[in-house]
C-alpha cells in the first residue's frame, strides 16, 4: 500500500515560491522565539522536553513532517511504502542532504539512530522499536524496517519530534547520552546550523546554505531565547524583542489581551492533543492506596484549574485520554465519577484511618516547572484544596532540568504538575505514563504503577493495525484506569500560540517544531 504521495515533495521544492497574503517571501532577518529554560540536550533522538525540541528541530529532521490534518509528509524520506499486514517499512531517501560538517546522509544513519538511539534511549520512540525486528539497508538511500509484530502508528513517530535522525560518524562508539555534541555543536541536516550558545540566555542558529530544500531557509538567524519569566516573553511580544511563543510557555492570562493586540497574532490548536496532568508517587504510603488516590481527586477542583490557571482554555479531563482524541470512550468521565466534592474527600480519608494531627493527616511535596505558563496557579490551588482536607504541601518549583532528574530519576517527590502530549496515539503519548517503567527515564512513567493488565492493553493495542479494533482495547484501559488513577487527569489542553503579526509561513506543520524552514518576515 502506497501511503505517501510524492507530490508532497514537489511542493515542499516549490516553497520558496510560495506567497503569502500576496506578498513574495522575504530572505534575511532575525527571528527570535522564547523558551522557559535552557534546553536540557541539543540532541532531540534522546528526549521529549518542549524547550530541547523547540530548539533542536531548527537543526535536524526525521524521515517525514505531518501537517496540521496529521498526515505524514517527505522529510528526509522522499517516499515509504507499507503492505497491508503492516510488517515492513520501505523508505527511500533524498540524495541530496548534507550534514552540517559536509558529510552525506545516507541510510547507514537512519539505520544507526533507529537502533542504537532511538530504540534506546527516546522515552516515546523506544516503545515503537520494541517491536522492530531488524533494519536493512540494501543501498545507500533505502530502509527497510521489518517488524516483530505490527505497530499501528510507527510511521507517525518519524518526525522529529519522535524520530529525528542523528549523524553516524558524531555519534558512533561513543557513549550517546554523554556525547559532548548533545551540549555543543550539534550537528544535523536541518534548515539552520548551531552557531553559539550562551546558558542561561540564547541558543544562536544560523542558515544552513546547503540545505536540501534549495532557497530556504528564509531567515538568517533564529534564536532560542531562555526567558524563564512568563511575562516577560509576553511582554517581550509587546515590545518586538520576542517574535514567537509557543503554546506551552504562553500564559494563558494573557491570551484575551493579545487578541486584542493588531501587532500580534494568535492560532489555536497547534499541536496534537495534550494534558495536564498530576501525578502521584505510588509507591509512597498512603498514595500506593487507590482510595486514596480516589479521594485527593475528590478534593481538587478542576474547574477553578481550568479558569484560574489557564483562563477557560481548554476542558477539564473526563478520561486518561484527551477528549478530542480519537480513541476516547465517551462512556468514561472522571467529572462524573470523582465530582469536586471536599466534604466527600474529607470523609473517604477518615474512613481509611489517615486522621488527622495537629490538623494533618500527611505530608505532601508538589514539584513543578516553574517556567510552565500556568503551573505555578496549578500548584497553588492543588496545595490549597489538600490543605483543606488535612495533607500539608509543600510547594518545590524546579528549573526542567533539575525537575527531570528529581522526578523520574530519583523519583523523590509525592506530586508532581506535568504538560504531556498524547503525540496524536495513544501508544505514542499516553501509554509512557501509565506502563511499567525503571526509574530514570524521562517524560515516562515517574510514578512507579505496575499494572500487567494495563501494559497488556496497551501493548495490543499499539500492535494491532485497525483503527476500531485498537480502540477496543484503549477502551478497556480507559475503565480502569478511571478506577485505579495512579495519576490524576487535570486539564485536557487547547494549544495556543502567539506571533509577531509580521511572520509569515508558521504553523506548516500539525506539531509546533517541524517545517520553520518557511518561516520569514513581511
Amino acid at each position: 500500500m502506497r501511503i505517501a504521495l510524492v507530490c508532497a515533495l514537489a511542493l515542499a521544492l516549490l516553497a520558496p515560491l510560495r506567497a503569502a497574503q500576496g506578498e513574495a517571501p522575504v530572505h534575511g532577518g532575525t527571528f527570535v522565539f522564547a523558551i522557559g529554560s535552557d534546553p536540557e540536550t541539543l540532541n532531540p533522538a534522546i528526549t521529549t522536553g518542549v524547550e530541547a525540541l523547540s530548539t533542536d528541530c531548527k537543526m535536524f529532521n526525521g524521515l517525514t513532517y505531518r501537517d496540521r490534518a496529521g498526515k505524514p509528509h517527505p522529510e528526509l524520506a522522499t517516499d515509504w511504502f507499507i503492505p497491508p499486514d503492516g510488517m515492513q517499512y520501505t523508505f527511500k531517501l533524498r540524495r541530496d542532504v548534507r550534514w552540517h560538517d559536509g558529510q552525506p546522509f545516507t541510510s547507514a544513519d537512519v539505520k544507526y539512530t533507529f537502533e542504537n538511539v532511538l530504540a534506546k534511549f527516546h522515552p516515546r520512540a523506544k516503545v515503537a522499536f520494541a517491536n522492530v525486528a531488524s533494519v536493512e539497508t540494501p543501498d545507500a538511500y533505502t530502509v527497510i524496517v521489518k517488524m516483530k509484530k505490527p505497530y499501528g502508528p510507527f510511521l507517525e513517530q518519524m518526525t522529529c519530534q519522535d524520530g529525528a535522525i542523528l549523524p553516524r560518524h558524531i555519534y558512533e562508539g561513543t557513549d550517546v547520552l554523554r556525547n559532548p555534541h548533545n551540549s555543543d555543536d550539534p550537528i544535523g541536516t536541518g534548515p539552520f546550523k548551531f552557531s553559539s550558545y550562551t546558558r542561561g540566555d540564547r541558543v544562536v542558529m544560523v542558515r544552513n546554505p546547503d540545505y536540501f530544500r534549495k532557497g530556504l531557509p528564509y531567515f538568517d538567524t533564529v534564536i532560542a531565547k531562555v526567558v524563564p519569566d512568563a511575562a516577560s516573553r509576553v511582554q517581550g511580544l509587546d515590545t518586538g524583542e520576542i517574535d514567537y511563543v509557543q503554546s506551552f510557555f504562553l500564559p494563558k492570562e494573557q491570551v484575551g489581551a493579545l487578541r486584542a493586540d493588531h501587532k500580534i497574532q494568535l492560532k489555536y490548536d497547534t499541536d496534537v492533543p495534550g494534558n495536564y496532568l498530576f501525578f502521584l508517587n505510588d509507591t509512597k504510603p498512603p498514595l500506593n492506596d487507590a482510595r486514596v488516590r480516589a479521594a485527593l481527586m475528590r478534593a481538587i477542583n478542576r474547574r477553578q484549574i481550568l479558569e484560574q490557571a489557564y483562563f477557560g482554555i481548554g476542558y477539564v479531563a473526563k478520561s486518561a485520554f484527551h477528549q478530542k482524541l480519537w480513541a476516547y470512550d465517551p462512556q468514561v468521565d472522571l467529572t462524573k465519577m470523582y465530582p469536586y466534592d471536599p466534604k466527600a474527600a474529607n470523609a473517604a480519608l477518615d474512613k481509611l484511618g489517615l486522621t488527622r494531627k495537629n490538623g494533618t493527616r500527611f505530608t505532601f511535596r508538589l514539584v513543578y516547572n516553574v517556567a510552565q505558563a500556568g503551573f505555578p496557579a496549578t500548584a497553588q490551588i492543588i496545595r490549597d484544596d489538600l490543605q483543606a482536607v488535612g495533607v500539608a504541601v509543600t510547594l518545590q518549583p524546579f528549573e526542567r532540568n533539575v525537575l527531570n532528574d528529581v522526578e523520574f530519576t530519583k523519583r523523590d517527590f509525592e506530586g508532581a504538575i506535568e504538560a504531556y502530549t498524547t503525540g496524536g496515539d495513544p501508544a505514542i503519548g499516553i501509554a509512557r505514563e501509565y506502563i511499567t517503567t525503571p526509574p530514570g527515564i524521562p517524560f515516562s512513567n515517574p510514578t512507579g504503577y505496575s499494572n500487567a493488565k494495563v501494559d497488556e492493553l496497551f501493548r495490543e493495542g499499539a500492535l494491532t493495525v485497525r483503527t476500531a479494533d485498537r480502540k477496543k482495547y484503549y477502551d478497556q484501559v480507559q475503565v480502569l484506569l478511571s478506577h485505579e488513577l495512579p495519576l490524576l487527569p487535570l486539564i485536557d489542553r487547547t494549544e495556543v500560540d502567539a506571533a509577531q503579526s509580521n511572520l509569515h509561513g508558521l504553523w506548516q506543520s500539525g506539531q509546533p517544531y517541524d517545517e520553520w524552514d518557511q518561516a520569514w518576515r513581511g
